[in-house]
C-alpha cells in the first residue's frame, strides 16, 4: 500500500524482534527468570510480554510492574541480561520467508535498527543465521535515544553512509514507523508482528505488508 511517491530505495533498515524474527518466548523466559529472581511471586505472562516488546527493557518493566525503586530496576536488567544470553536465542524463530527475501535483496544495502543491546541482537543473528546478510547492526547505546526518535536510524545511516531519502524503515511497531517518519524515511509495517494493525495505519506508513515476502516486490515496483 503506497502513500506518497518516493525515491529510489538504496537501503532498507529492519528492526529484529516481530519483523525479522518470532522471539516472544525467549523474552518472555528471561523476563520471568527476572522477575522471579529479583521480586519473587508470579511474574507476567508471556502474552503480556510479548505486548511491550520492542520498548526499551526498563519501560517493558515499569509498565508490567509499576512503579519500581531504582534499586530494584538496576537488579532486573543484569539478571534478564543473563538469562538472555544463556538462553542463545535457542526458542527465536525466523519469520516465514526472511532467508530467500533477504538473499534477494543482497544488492541493497541492509542495516538492522532495533531497541535490542548490540550483544543480545547479535546472538540473534549469529543463532539464525542472519549476521551475513547485514552491513551495520545498530543496537541501543546510552547516548543515542530509541524508537520513536530517530536517533538509532540516523547512527546507522551515518555508518552506512547513505541518505535517508533513498532508505526504507520496515518494522512491526509504531515506534519503528514514527522513528523512520521521523529520520525522513520511507516506512513499511509489517502486520504480523507484535503490533497492532489499527496502531500501525494510525502512524501512515507508506507500505503495509502481511509477510516479509511482500518486502521484494514492492521495492522491485518502487524501483521500476
Amino acid at each position: 500500500m503506497a502513500r506518497r511517491e518516493i525515491m529510489t530505495i538504496t537501503t532498507i533498515l529492519c528492526d529484529l524482534d516481530g519483523t525479522l524474527v518470532d522471539s516472544r518466548l525467549d523474552i518472555a523466559v528471561a523476563f520471568q527468570h527476572a522477575w522471579r529472581t529479583v521480586f519473587g511471586g508470579t511474574p507476567p505472562s508471556a502474552t503480556a510480554i510479548a505486548q511491550h516488546i520492542g520498548k526499551p527493557l526498563a519501560d517493558m518493566l515499569c509498565e508490567l510492574g509499576g512503579l519500581l525503586s531504582p534499586p530494584l530496576v538496576s537488579a532486573f536488567l543484569p539478571a534478564y541480561r543473563r538469562t538472555y544470553a544463556r538462553q542463545d536465542a535457542c526458542l527465536t524463530q525466523l519469520y516465514p520467508g526472511v532467508i530467500a527475501t533477504l538473499q534477494a535483496l543482497s544488492t541493497f544495502t541492509l542495516g538492522i535498527v532495533t531497541t535490542k543491546e548490540p550483544r543480545q541482537a547479535e546472538i540473534v543473528l549469529r543463532r539464525l543465521g542472519l549476521s551475513p546478510f547485514f552491513q551495520h547492526i545498530q543496537g541501543s547505546t546510552p547516548d543515542l535515544r530509541l524508537k520513536p526518535a530517530p536517533d538509532t536510524i540516523f547512527a546507522a545511516l551515518a555508518v552506512l553512509h547513505h541518505a535517508p531519502a533513498q532508505a526504507l524503515m520496515v518494522g512491526d511497531t509504531p515506534a519503528d514507523i514514527l522513528a523512520g517518519k521521523a529520520a525522513g524515511l520511507m516506512t513499511c509495517a509489517v502486520t504480523y508482528g507484535f503490533g497492532r494493525r489499527e496502531a500501525l495505519l494510525q502512524c501512515a506508513p507508506d507500505y503495509v505488508i502481511d509477510t516479509f515476502g511482500e518486502l521484494l516486490t514492492l521495492v522491485q515496483k518502487s524501483n521500476g
